[in-house]
């Protein structure tokens, strides 16, 4: 097969590089396929302990307290976390 201009060699370094990026494609869905399947990740050790162990109603109810604190955004993010991770040892 002589195409003028196309010697056999560049008929190789076409194929090699179109097999190239085909396995670059492939890596890249198995590595999306891989991540779907993974559990969400937990944030914070707080997060983890709320979803591992249900906490009592007084504790529920503090924790709504302190939510709504910080949405009226009488809390600030570094002061909520300190009072969450607070209610949530037992102090």
């Amino acid at each position: 097969m002589n195409v003028p201009g196309l010697e056999s060699y560049n008929w190789v370094v076409w194929i090699l590089g179109v097999l190239a990026f085909a396995v670059v494609i492939g890596v890249v869905i198995a590595a999306i396929v891989r991540a779907s399947r993974r559990p969400p990740e937990l944030h914070s050790a707080a997060e983890r302990l709320q979803r591992e162990a249900p906490q009592k109603p007084e504790v529920d109810a503090k924790l709504r307290e302190l939510n709504l604190l910080k949405e009226r955004g009488q809390l600030g993010e570094a002061e909520y976390e300190k009072r969450r991770a607070e209610v949530l040892a037992g102090h």
